[in-house]
């Protein structure tokens, strides 16, 4: 039997935590469809923005989350992880409903920023359940097993919300809330409530550090690394319809066709590329996937010929599928028990302020030169990335030895 927190009394928990990933599956359906199909195309067709209006949008989406995450992590650590996720999805519902009825775009500047909201609560407590209940060693499988959730419902949320936008307008909506809704039902009946038994209960610690005394180097140039490559893949964002239309000749429901096969990759490769970092530590996946990122940039900045960008989609999702996992789990080793909420939140803040900042990078690249262009300024700040990931890990060599350590003690006493 495969090792789990003994608190924990749920099968469906024992070996990969499957209600709460048909969560998350579920809820980036809905972030697919609003994030990508519906801001990037029914926003400037629809609503008569600019191509730069998108950019504004996830940038108000990112700015929100990279505000909230830190907060409600540590709001995730004195309640009931389930309560934390349920709070998130509560908060989304009503903004795409909004969406619906009020289609005006600096109304959706304030949406986007509820979405960030719902979200800022849902992540933290998402990776601080596989933290809580899972030892160092199966981390990064889990996280993986989490990731492969969030992987295929991007892509069915935006290829589904591709469609809608382009043939049924406006009921992309309702297909996101219908995903959202059933979210909520996915973790309010599958989700236990592990840390106190009652939903609406608070976590008492007997002992709880300050958070200042957590911080150290090793947590600063970590948070500074998971930016960077956040900063580089979301740069892209604004860069991906210009770029099918442009320079390879298709539509943006094409393009996203076009994407299948790096979809299908990456859904192939998320759980062993976790399993890679329990297995060989953090920092080999997650420097030898930053280096498959730099390739799969460059190769789709040269790419004239659709299968070419087919291909560097391909290895570009490869490297991100195997670098994931990796930094996520490194964050977890470094949280105690009482702030994993807390630190967790502040990397998946960092993710959110590399939400941000990306888009509005990658749209003054574009508007200054091309889509390629963009791919190249990706390209470089990735490199950039590998070579402090390659340092990191050459000053933190010994940390993943002891994170082994307490994984083994921590099976010895549970048998």
């Amino acid at each position: 039997m495969e090792w789990t927190d003994p608190r924990l009394e749920s099968r469906l928990f024992k070996s990969y935590p499957y209600p709460l990933a048909l969560a998350i599956f579920l809820l980036q359906i809905a972030l697919g469809i609003i994030l990508l199909a519906t801001f990037q195309v029914f926003v400037p067709d629809e609503l008569g923005t600019s191509d730069a209006w998108p950019g504004y949008l996830l940038g108000a989406y990112g700015a929100a989350r990279f505000v909230f995450e830190t907060p409600t992590g540590a709001i995730s650590d004195r309640i009931e992880r389930r309560l934390g996720l349920l709070i998130g999805f509560a908060c989304m519902l009503p903004a795409i409903l909004l969406m619906l009825f009020v289609q005006d775009s600096v109304a959706y500047l304030l949406f986007a920023s509820f979405l960030g909201l719902g979200t800022a609560f849902i992540w933290p407590a998402t990776y601080a359940i596989s933290a809580d209940l899972y030892p160092p060693d199966r981390r990064g499988k889990v996280i993986g097993f989490l990731n492969l959730a969030q992987l295929l419902g991007l892509g069915v949320g935006t290829m589904g919300g591709a469609f809608l936008v382009q043939y049924l307008s406006p009921t992309q909506f309702l297909a996101a809330l219908g995903a959202i809704s059933g979210a909520f039902v996915a973790a309010l009946i599958g989700v236990p409530n592990y840390r106190g038994g009652r939903t609406f209960g608070r976590i008492q610690s007997e002992r709880r550090p300050s958070v200042w005394s957590l911080m150290s180097f090793q947590l600063a140039v970590l948070s500074a690394l998971i930016l960077a490559t956040s900063v580089a893949m979301s740069m892209l964002i604004p860069a991906i319809r210009p770029l099918g239309e442009q320079e390879l000749g298709i539509s943006f429901a094409m393009l996203i066709v076009a994407l299948i096969p790096a979809i299908v990759v990456g859904a192939l490769l998320y759980v062993p590329a976790g399993h890679l970092s329990d297995r060989f530590g953090r920092t080999g996946p997650f420097l030898g996937g930053q280096i498959m990122v730099v390739v799969g940039l460059v190769v789709i900045s040269s790419a004239g010929w659709l299968p070419v960008a087919m291909l560097g989609a391909i290895i570009l999702v490869t490297g991100n599928v195997v670098s994931v996992p990796a930094w996520n789990a490194a964050i977890m080793d470094l949280a105690p028990v009482t702030h994993r909420g807390t630190l967790i939140g502040l990397s998946v803040a960092l993710s959110g302020l590399g939400l941000a900042i990306g888009p509005a990078l990658g749209g003054l690249v574009l508007g200054a030169a091309n889509p390629p262009a963009v791919f190249n300024a990706a390209a470089i700040l990735s490199a950039l990335a590998g070579a402090g990931i390659f340092a990191y890990g050459r000053a933190f060599a010994q940390e993943r030895t002891v994170a082994l350590d307490v994984a083994a003690a921590e099976r010895i006493s549970s048998r």
